[in-house]
C-alpha cells in the first residue's frame, strides 16, 4: 500500500478549524485504502529551526512524500525554505488548501521547490463593478479609508510626504495624478465575491433576527441589545439569497 504524508500545518488560533478539516481528510482516506503516515502542527509562533525540524520530521518515512498543507502562506514559504535548505528539491509532493491556491508569494525565489504541487481554489468570478469601483478610488475620493494612503505609496512606489523620501532610496514624491490599474498594475483579489456574499449574507440575517425579534420597532430593541451570536448564526444558516454579481443562487 502506498503511504501518504499528512502534514497539518496551522496556527494556534485556527486550530478547531482545521482539525476538522483534519478529520474529515482522515476519515476520506481511510475510506480509500490510504495510510496517513503522520500529523505534524506548526505552532503560533515557530521557534528557530522549528521548519527545520518539520523536515526532519516528514523525513522520517522515506516513502511518505504527498505532504497535504492546511497553512497560511507565510508558514508555506518558511517549510519550502526548509526543504529547500535540507536538499530535499523534488522530494515531497504539496498538496495545498486555498490559503495557497494560486498565491506567488509562498515561491518567490524557490519556485523549484513547488514543482508539481497542486493547489485548489474555491469557484469564482471577477466582479466588473468592484474593478470600475476600485480604479476609480483617488486619495482625494477615499479619505474615509485610514489604510489607502499606506496603499496608495506602496503601489506607485512613492512617498506622499517629501521628509519622508530618503537619499538613494529610488522613491519619488506622489503627485495624486497617479491611477490604479494605469500607473500600476490592477488584478482584482480572488476573493472578493466571497467578501461580498459575507456582508450580504450578515445584512439579511440580521434584517431577519430584527423583523422577528423587534417587528415595528426602529433600530435595537431590548431583544437585540446585546444581539446573541447563536441566534443571529441561526438565521445565517437559514439564508437562500441570490447573488448580486450573478444569477446563481448560493
Amino acid at each position: 500500500m502506498d503511504q501518504y504524508e499528512l502534514c497539518r500545518t496551522t496556527c494556534q488560533a485556527n486550530l478547531h478549524r482545521v482539525n476538522k478539516h483534519r478529520l474529515t481528510l482522515a476519515k476520506s482516506c481511510l475510506q480509500r485504502g490510504v495510510c496517513i503516515s503522520q500529523s505534524v502542527k506548526i505552532p503560533r509562533e515557530p521557534k528557530l529551526g522549528g521548519f527545520d525540524k518539520i523536515i526532519r520530521r516528514l523525513r522520517e518515512n522515506p516513502n511518505a512524500r504527498v505532504v497535504i498543507l492546511f497553512a497560511s502562506e507565510d508558514d508555506i514559504r518558511r517549510l519550502l525554505q526548509a526543504a529547500k535548505k535540507a536538499n530535499q528539491t523534488g522530494h515531497f509532493i504539496w498538496v495545498g488548501s486555498d490559503s495557497w491556491g494560486s498565491k506567488i508569494s509562498p515561491v518567490v525565489d524557490q519556485e523549484e521547490m513547488a514543482e508539481g504541487a497542486v493547489t485548489i481554489l474555491p469557484k469564482r468570478q471577477s466582479i466588473k463593478g468592484f474593478d470600475r469601483y476600485f480604479i476609480s478610488r483617488t486619495l482625494e475620493n477615499n479619505r474615509r479609508n485610514i489604510w489607502f494612503a499606506e496603499f496608495w505609496e506602496n503601489n506607485f512606489s512613492c512617498k506622499l510626504s517629501r521628509h519622508a523620501l530618503k537619499k538613494g532610496s529610488g522613491l519619488k514624491k506622489c503627485t495624486n495624478q497617479e491611477r490604479i490599474g494605469k500607473d500600476s498594475t490592477y488584478e482584482q483579489e480572488g476573493k472578493v465575491q466571497f467578501v461580498i456574499d459575507a456582508v450580504y449574507a450578515m445584512a439579511h440575517a440580521l434584517h431577519n433576527m430584527h423583523q422577528e425579534l423587534c417587528p415595528g420597532t426602529v433600530g435595537l430593541c431590548a431583544k437585540m441589545d446585546p444581539i446573541n451570536g447563536t441566534h443571529l448564526l441561526k438565521h445565517i444558516r437559514r439564508l437562500n439569497f441570490a447573488e448580486k454579481h450573478s444569477h446563481e443562487e448560493l
